[in-house]
């Protein structure tokens, strides 16, 4: 599945992007219309298996 890695450390679109979406914490992972706070293995496996649902 591919995927796109931002450092909020070293990119401020990203840091702002970030801020943007309510966030103030790292990690953030989004996919599709979910985003996951932290290592939060269940929630990133529902995510994914939901992200492929899709049609």
């Amino acid at each position: 599945m591919p995927f796109t890695a931002y450092n909020v450390d070293e990119d401020d679109r990203a840091y702002d992007d970030l801020i943007a979406r309510g966030w103030r914490t790292v990690p953030v992972t989004i996919i599709g219309d979910n985003a996951i706070k932290g290592f939060d293995e269940r929630a990133l496996m529902a995510a994914i298996a939901d992200w492929r649902a899709r049609p």
